[in-house]
């Protein structure tokens, strides 16, 4: 049997905190006295670090973290050969890891978390359930090599036992016939938000198990923690989850105080990928100077869509449209336009509706993507087109654009200038809260009831 071996088995037989099936909480270790093979007195276990430069569903315990006063040290766990009563010994042969201290003596590392520092009475995020939680207590266990993290306990068992009050708690229960289990979310759901400490973790995969949920879900966590949390978190993900979270934040203030937080360049990046009419909203409520420096660095035919949108007022057709949506000539057939759709439409939010352009962009008809779908592939547009195309005029006030949507049960209306040149679309999701209160608003009769 290897030193290491007998070490952990060692470990494991004489240590009465980490007896049951192996496991152990951080709460049980901490603050315990180490002592080398002479009985010299080295420190207190301070903390426990993981190793975080892989995103692995458990991460292995890299180090345990043995402070006095200002002195920290760092030892593998296999160093730890006896436990007795109330303190650690060292092996006779105990060998330091190198330790990089930070300008104020703080342990700093690239790669790994300190479990107590970083986490514990922190809050993170449960991507099994999509909320945020506080930590309590950290669950750990030994596997063949080494110890990995099993998972956060958020439970009142988690605070009460490092009160030293689990007993009489559990005791207490059992008085009542109540059972009260750990609760304990598994660290592969496990997603720490930010650190209490100066110099941020830099993790390989940031933020990795985060960025798979749905951007409504990761909008609802980011409103719950601070900007600068906020700010960390759409930093770490991709632009086009970054741009899909943003515009689920309904927070009007949030989003302006991410966008600043951003910085110019991100927020131009992020932006680019949104809807050029909700990154027309958000910019909107920047200040003059501040909403030009982005649109400055922002792909410039999308900037020119944004500036188009924003020199509109805001309760107008033309402050409500988007600039995407899909148009085909009048001289497309079928096959044509389908061709065509597959190359344009995964870019586009609407793609039920298709309009048909004369020459110079003048809006002629409309066809849906069902009648396109069943028509033969060398009829020409103009033929299966609906002529009789609702719109609205760049000027028309946000309730009278509801009002079209709702009266003929529209999907999008098309906006066009005083000419009948087609400039954007509105969606029903644009007016919904507008068609919600006029309805509201009309008497009983009207409504349909009796």
């Amino acid at each position: 049997m290897t030193n290491q071996a007998i070490a952990t088995a060692e470990l494991i037989k004489k240590s009465p905190v980490l007896k049951s099936f192996n496991t152990f909480f951080l709460s049980e270790v901490l603050n315990i006295k180490v002592y080398d093979k002479d009985d010299n007195f080295i420190g207190y276990i301070d903390d426990i670090a993981i190793d975080a430069s892989e995103n692995i569903r458990h991460p292995y315990v890299s180090a345990f973290i043995v402070r006095r006063g200002k002195n920290i040290k760092s030892f593998e766990y296999t160093e730890f050969i006896d436990y007795r009563y109330d303190y650690f010994e060292l092996g006779p042969e105990a060998a330091e890891l190198s330790v990089k201290l930070d300008s104020d003596g703080e342990y700093e590392s690239d790669t790994e978390i300190l479990l107590k520092r970083d986490v514990l009475d922190k809050q993170i995020v449960d991507t099994s359930g999509m909320r945020l939680v506080r930590v309590n207590d950290i669950k750990l266990t030994f596997v063949k090599n080494g110890i990995v993290t099993i998972g956060a306990d958020i439970g009142p068992t988690g605070l009460m036992r490092r009160l030293g009050l689990s007993r009489i708690y559990k005791a207490t229960a059992a008085l009542f016939n109540k059972k009260i289990p750990d609760q304990i979310i598994s660290w592969q759901f496990v997603e720490p938000i930010g650190t209490s400490h100066k110099n941020k973790i830099k993790l390989v995969v940031p933020y990795a198990k985060l960025s798979i949920l749905h951007p409504a879900d990761i909008a609802d966590i980011i409103e719950e923690l601070s900007v600068q949390e906020s700010t960390e978190i759409l930093k770490s993900l991709d632009e086009e989850t970054a741009a899909e979270t943003l515009a689920e934040i309904e927070e009007q203030d949030l989003q302006i105080s991410l966008i600043e937080s951003l910085g110019t360049e991100k927020a131009a990046d992020i932006l680019d990928m949104m809807p050029p009419d909700e990154a027309a909203d958000i910019l909107g409520d920047l200040s003059e100077k501040q909403a030009e420096e982005i649109l400055s660095d922002m792909n410039s035919q999308g900037a020119e869509e944004v500036r188009e949108l924003m020199s509109h007022d805001e309760d107008t057709a033309g402050g409500l449209m988007t600039t995407e949506y899909i148009s085909f000539p009048e001289n497309f057939n079928v096959e044509q336009a389908l061709a065509e759709f597959r190359l344009i439409a995964p870019n586009i939010e609407m793609a039920y509706y298709l309009y048909i352009e004369e020459k110079g962009g003048y809006l002629k008809g409309v066809i849906t993507l069902k009648d396109l779908v069943v028509a033969r592939p060398y009829q020409k547009l103009t033929e299966i087109m609906n002529r009789k195309v609702s719109y609205c005029l760049l000027n028309e006030h946000r309730e009278d654009v509801a009002e079209k949507i709702a009266r003929y049960n529209l999907l999008a209306i098309p906006v066009v200038d005083a000419n009948d040149v087609l400039k954007g679309i509105i969606t029903f999701d644009d007016v919904m809260d507008t068609i919600i209160e006029i309805n509201e608003e009309l008497p009983h009769f009207l409504k349909g009831g009796e």
